[in-house]
């Protein structure tokens, strides 16, 4: 495609695997329902085993604008960097299947980026968590920034401490010549890829829109998503993320306590996580000694001792934590064990109370 048809064009990449019931319940409609009609729409397949392949073709046979692409396994990340590679769009924009759009969500961002010149736009959302009937909004104050040391002076009070996160990519706008500029991509892990990728932005980043309008909504679920699934290497991902944040901390000569706290608090989230749910998984194929030496692999990693060092130190977990941190520093695995069982005993019992 020649630049001067590249004009105005947004690249709206979109990932999937095994999500045929949304195909079928939504059909990209909040997609197709955009008011802003200039679209290249990338479908990347990432290796689904049921029928979300088919259902793509059936939505490419009813609109020109599509672009399927299909691809091995290999988690969200590289499926994203594929539809970036395949992109042609002065802009892009990252949309999940399973969630909805404001049906002048892209409309709204071309005419930002083109008023401010901005080459990222952050806007609002809402967390919607079905099961629980909880909605919440996502609001972010509107500022039109035109240099890094303002965005650098914001960036904790305002981008990083955000009720429900906003490391995501879908509430994220981008023009595709600052992405190719520094040849940003995603990390190839299978989950929190997009939490690295953005971080990337930040320190090289002078002309930004944030507006406070929600145009987005985020779905969670507890099927499904992130936590529910068994993943091997989960302890690795998420130390990785840690990296990713102790790089760009460096980089961009942050020097905020709170920061400090924010990612030993995520790491050690992490650690509770990878050993007190994937490690138990029941899809992992793990024996007993198996489990007890990725627990005890877990527990000797260097990063991971400091974090629970620093996690202690603090004193702020409630009590169930604190006994199992108090297991994490002792290296225990039949300690955790019976933490186990005496908390699952527990909750059984305040279950048959209520």
């Amino acid at each position: 495609m020649d630049i001067q048809n590249k004009k105005g064009l947004v690249s709206i990449i979109i990932c999937l695997y095994n999500v045929s019931s949304y195909l079928r319940e939504k059909k990209l409609s909040c997609i197709f329902q955009q008011t802003y009609q200039n679209l290249e729409i990338i479908l990347v397949d990432d290796g689904s085993t049921d029928d979300t392949y088919t259902l793509c073709e059936e939505l490419k046979d009813s609109d020109d604008r599509i672009i399927l692409i299909r691809k091995r396994n290999g988690g969200l990340g590289s499926a994203r960097n594929v539809g970036l590679d395949h992109a042609q769009g002065e802009y892009i924009w990252f949309y999940d299947v399973d969630d909805e759009a404001d049906s002048q969500l892209v409309e709204k961002n071309v005419e930002w980026m083109e008023t401010f010149g901005s080459d990222m736009n952050i806007f609002g959302y809402h967390c919607i968590t079905p099961a629980l009937h909880l909605s919440e909004e996502v609001h972010f104050k509107e500022r039109i920034i035109h240099d890094n040391k303002t965005l650098k002076s914001i960036f904790v009070d305002e981008l990083l401490f955000v009720p429900n996160g906003n490391g995501f990519a879908w509430n994220k706008f981008y023009r595709s010549s600052f992405i190719e500029k520094y040849g940003f991509r995603f990390g190839n892990q299978r989950i929190q890829q997009d939490e690295g990728f953005n971080l990337q932005f930040y320190p090289l980043l002078n002309n930004v829109y944030i507006s406070s309008e929600l145009l987005y909504s985020y779905y969670i679920y507890n099927s499904g998503n992130n936590r529910s699934r068994y993943i091997s290497n989960r302890v690795d991902i998420y130390i990785s993320i840690y990296n990713h944040f102790q790089s760009f901390i460096t980089q961009w000569s942050l020097d905020d306590k709170r920061l400090e706290k924010y990612v030993y608090d995520r790491l050690y989230s992490g650690i509770e996580i990878s050993i007190l749910f994937n490690a138990f998984h029941r899809d992992s194929n793990c024996s007993r000694e198996e489990r007890k030496r990725e627990i005890y692999g877990i527990l000797n990693n260097q990063q991971i001792k400091n974090c629970i060092q620093y996690i202690y130190d603090r004193n702020e977990l409630n009590l169930e934590r604190t006994f199992y941190l108090h297991a994490f520093m002792h290296c225990s695995y039949n300690e955790i064990i019976f933490l186990k069982k005496i908390f699952q005993i527990l909750r059984m019992i305040k279950r048959c109370m209520h």
